[in-house]
């Protein structure tokens, strides 16, 4: 990890992609930066994703340069109208304005104070130091601005929170620094540990909203491996607000975690059990189309049939690997259906239906492993038809 002469090492495909952006902004005078994530990704030499942006004035002129080169549109989001730009690549790229935030009580969302500050006072908002830095890019130069240390803390392989009342102020801010310990393998500072440890005891943590902390916990399952940081956070006892309960948390490093963040959540899901996964599907705000795979995969490990239809194939892996020993056909669309009882000379009735439900707990067993197995059982069970 180096910034030669105080240079971020922008990778030669992304320094291309800047360049307009750059002479844009410093053709209307109006400095420009790369922060955060890639900054610190670049100086550790790892691939990074998208590009978030600062301008110290209107961000409208280089996000629209951006949609023009990436072919892609720009839309406002967020509280502050941070503008984004997604590419037909779906390449992102992020583009805000510097800005000063307070936070009115602790756990509270950020209030804009102002807008247009200089490099330094917007890097004061972030998480860590190792967050806190930033690539100048209007003048040409690619120096690094590096106001609180980030750098240095890179070489020390150590994440360390910019001010006393970080944690306080976005407890959420915990959730990442175990995310980043784990990822980067590096050691909390001792003031990130006080922190952690005084925001729970004095119950800041505890004001966060579901939704606040589905966004963590979405984050953490998008981790290459979050094994270490869910046992930070089951150290500093961060774990109850994901509602992972003590025999998921002894086992978490015994279990292999598929890929795909919503097969980890299927995963996660299957994991708790019927009543634990079942309070788990129903605490956070999941996308709807989420939320219907959790509790459709929840149903169908409780149930002692084969399913009637072909299952959403995400929820059929999910069950597969959370019960490794069941049958090879038990998830399989149940063999037999009306047409083939009609075939026999059965008619629409309580018998006829019955029929049916014995057959789908027949092949959930095992007992019937293939169509032909099943019409031969129909035969024995319907003699007379």
């Amino acid at each position: 990890m180096s910034a030669a002469s105080g240079r971020v090492p922008i990778p030669a495909a992304a320094a291309r992609f800047l360049k307009p952006l750059a002479e844009e902004a410093r053709r209307r005078g109006t400095p420009l930066y790369v922060v955060g994530g890639p900054v610190r990704d670049w100086l550790l030499k790892r691939a990074t994703f998208d590009l978030d942006l600062c301008v110290a004035g209107d961000p409208d002129p280089v996000a629209e340069l951006c949609a023009r080169l990436l072919e892609g549109s720009v839309s406002a989001f967020g509280r502050f109208g941070t503008r984004r730009v997604v590419g037909r690549g779906k390449f992102r790229v992020d583009v805000a304005v510097t800005r000063a935030e307070s936070y009115a009580q602790p756990a509270a969302l950020p209030e804009l104070t102002e807008t247009g500050v200089p490099i330094e006072a917007d890097l004061l908002r972030r998480d860590f130091t190792i967050n806190a830095m930033a690539a100048r890019l209007d003048d040409g130069s690619g120096a690094l601005v590096d106001p609180y240390d980030g750098a240095r803390d890179l070489r020390d392989k150590v994440v360390r929170v910019l001010h006393g009342g970080s944690f306080r102020d976005d407890p959420t801010r915990v959730f990442r620094a175990a995310r980043f310990l784990g990822r980067l393998g590096y050691r909390p500072d001792a003031e990130l540990l006080r922190q952690a440890v005084d925001v729970l005891a004095a119950g800041h943590a505890q004001r966060l909203s579901p939704h606040r902390v589905l966004h963590e916990l979405l984050c953490l399952l998008g981790e290459e491996d979050p094994f270490a940081a869910f046992h930070l956070l089951g150290e500093w006892g961060y774990l109850p607000f994901l509602l992972i309960g003590p025999a998921l948390r002894a086992g978490l490093d015994a279990r292999a975690l598929p890929r795909g963040v919503t097969e980890r959540l299927l995963w996660l899901t299957l994991s708790l059990g019927p009543v634990d996964g079942r309070v788990f599907a129903d605490y956070f705000p999941f996308e709807h189309e989420t939320r219907r795979r959790l509790h459709e995969a929840l149903a169908l490990a409780q149930s002692d049939a084969a399913p009637r239809a072909a299952l959403d194939p995400l929820v059929r892996d999910a069950v597969r690997r959370a019960f490794p020993d069941m049958a090879p056909a038990a998830l399989k669309p149940c063999f037999l259906g009306g047409a083939d009882l009609i075939a026999r000379g059965l008619k629409p009735s309580p018998e006829f239906h019955e029929i049916l439900n014995e057959a789908a707990r027949l092949q959930r067993r095992g007992e019937l492993r293939s169509l032909a197995a099943a019409r031969a059982w129909l035969r024995k069970r319907t003699p007379g038809n």
